[in-house]
Order: structure tokens, then C-alpha cells, then sequence
């Protein structure tokens, strides 16, 4: 049976200078594939699932992480257009940069969780600073989000501060 991998192989691989120009003799295609194929038949199995998922933080780094995503609400919160959920007009490039921050911490385990406008529960681990009587209101619902709810791989390590509004009582009786 024939090799498929010669010596020629193994030097081109092998570069002194890894800021040499390629020779157009090899396309990027052909040279990515005889990276594989030296790496496969060097013992890496394709199937070999490698999951990169962090169970335990230490303390101090989760205490960390919790913080930059609360910050990083806070400013996404400010830049904010009320009315059409948008970032506003002047912010939009900054608003790119806090998304990717939502991002990193999302692929670290970090979901941050707005409750404004959401419906109240009594039994939800939020803390509530304040409720206000509000005209029109059929159920109590989140006014407000102070400091929102923040998981780390499913686990809640920061509970929320709301602020509700709650429906107002009507004095029918007198």
C-alpha cells in the first residue's frame, strides 16, 4: 500500500519562515486538506468531541463576570432608544461593541435578563424596591428593571432589583 504522505510533504509543512509568501504551486485549499490529513493519520480521531465548557468558577472570577455584565446593562440600558428599543442614532457604533460583550459573556455562561415589562410573580427570586399604582393595570408587571437577573450556566448568581406597578384599587363600595 502506497502512503499518502511523503517527506516532500513533511517539509512543505514544516515552514522556517512562517511569514514566507506561499509559492502559487500549493492553493490555500490543497494545503489546509494536507493539514488534516497529516494531523488524522498522526492519532486525532474527527469524532473526538472536544467541549471547552467551564462547570466551577472561583469566586473572584464569577464575582467579576457578574459585574462587567451588570455594567455592560447598565450601559446598553443608557444608550437605548425608549421607544423603539434601538440603539439611538449618535450610539450605534458603541452599541456593536456592547453587543459582542453580550456575546463573550453569553459564550462564557453569562445571560444577563431584563425584567422590565415582564409579568410579576411573587414566588420569582427578585428583590422589589419599590411599586407604584398604576391606572389601566390588569396584573402587576415589572415598571422597571434596577439590577437585573444574572445566570451562570443555568444557575442564578445574581437576583434582580424591580420596581413594579401594580393595578390600582377602585373604591366601588362608598
Amino acid at each position: 500500500m502506497k502512503q499518502k504522505h511523503g517527506p516532500k510533504l513533511s517539509q512543505e509543512l514544516k515552514r522556517k519562515d512562517l511569514f514566507e509568501i506561499r509559492s502559487p504551486g500549493i492553493s490555500p485549499e490543497e494545503e489546509i486538506t494536507a493539514l488534516v490529513r497529516s494531523v488524522l493519520s498522526a492519532g486525532a480521531s474527527p469524532d473526538i468531541k472536544q467541549v471547552a465548557a467551564v462547570t466551577e468558577a472561583s469566586p473572584e472570577n464569577l464575582k467579576t463576570l457578574v459585574s462587567i455584565a451588570t455594567n455592560t446593562w447598565r450601559a446598553r440600558t443608557k444608550m437605548m432608544d425608549t421607544e423603539t428599543g434601538e440603539f439611538r442614532e449618535d450610539l450605534k457604533r458603541v452599541g456593536r461593541h456592547i453587543e459582542a460583550i453580550y456575546r463573550n459573556l453569553a459564550e462564557a455562561g453569562i445571560v444577563i435578563r431584563d425584567h422590565t415589562g415582564d409579568a410579576y410573580d411573587e414566588g420569582q427570586p427578585m428583590k422589589v424596591i419599590a411599586s407604584k399604582p398604576t391606572p389601566g393595570q390588569e396584573k402587576k408587571r415589572v415598571s422597571e428593571t434596577l439590577l437585573p437577573s444574572i445566570f451562570w450556566n443555568n444557575r442564578l448568581v445574581q437576583n434582580g432589583e424591580i420596581e413594579i406597578a401594580i393595578p390600582v384599587v377602585s373604591n366601588a363600595s362608598t
